[in-house]
């Protein structure tokens, strides 16, 4: 009697082990908005200061699914727009601007998209933190897709040429998840993001200003600068769903 009580005790740690979850679902789509307030860099309405209650936004999916009874693995979709004021340091060389643009045209709206993968580590999870729910440190890589769009403040008009370019970004999420009605998904989090080709033109920003050889390497060297700021500290809201909504039960009664 011992052994077989000790064996159905076995079973079930193995089986709860086998199917992280809550309740057995391991599926959750969330999105979220990050925002923070354009103190030093304006928004994508070329606004900034704390008296115009002026804030950078993004939004942000994500498709997680949990692997483990402390972790999760998915993909992340970001959606963003700002902007940026410009200097350019090409003039001398007539050949190498963009036909068309004078100075004018001294900012430019940043839009487009981030693809990525995240990693979730629940803390703490023989207190209550199973994935998906409790506190967790999320790990983020992306790929941004980002387009370039001059544009005159004064006559806000935006020039007909436009540029297209890559450049990689890692972020880290102190997070809270919550669950509701056992589907609803409430998330809180404070993120720290990182654009690494954009450091060495921010230092440069810093100093005398950015100086590459074309004016379109400087635009998006430029870019790549107020990306590094844009990223560099946000604050997350977030709702989501776990799926399935509800768990069937078969009854296998007859």
């Amino acid at each position: 009697m011992r052994r077989l009580t000790f064996i159905l005790i076995l079973l079930a740690e193995l089986s709860f082990g086998q199917a992280p979850g809550y309740m057995g679902r391991k599926l959750l789509i969330t999105s979220e908005v990050s925002f923070f307030n354009a103190l030093f860099n304006p928004n994508h309405n070329f606004n900034e200061g704390i008296r115009k209650f002026s804030f950078n936004l993004r939004s942000t999916t994500d498709i997680d699914y949990v692997v483990a009874r402390n972790g999760t693995i998915g993909v992340t979709f970001d959606v963003f727009s700002t902007s940026m004021k410009y200097h350019w340091n090409s003039d001398q060389h007539a050949q190498l601007l963009i036909p068309n643009i004078d100075r004018k045209f001294e900012h430019s709206r940043i839009t487009g998209y981030g693809y990525g993968i995240n990693y979730k580590v629940f803390r703490n999870p023989s207190r209550g933190g199973i994935a998906p729910i409790g506190s967790y440190i999320k790990f983020d890589v992306m790929l941004l897709d980002v387009r370039l769009r001059p544009y005159n403040l004064t006559t806000e008009t935006a020039h007909s040429y436009s540029d297209r370019f890559f450049t990689p970004a890692f972020s880290f999420t102190l997070g809270q998840q919550r669950i509701f009605w056992d589907f609803l998904i409430l998330r809180t989090g404070v993120q720290l993001g990182f654009v690494p080709m954009g450091i060495s033109p921010y230092l440069q920003d810093m100093g005398d200003g950015i100086v590459r050889g074309t004016q379109q390497q400087e635009l998006r060297a430029y870019a790549e600068s107020r990306l590094l700021t844009y990223y560099l500290l946000n604050i997350n809201f977030g709702v989501g769903f776990l799926l399935p909504f509800r768990k069937n039960y078969k009854n296998n009664l007859h």
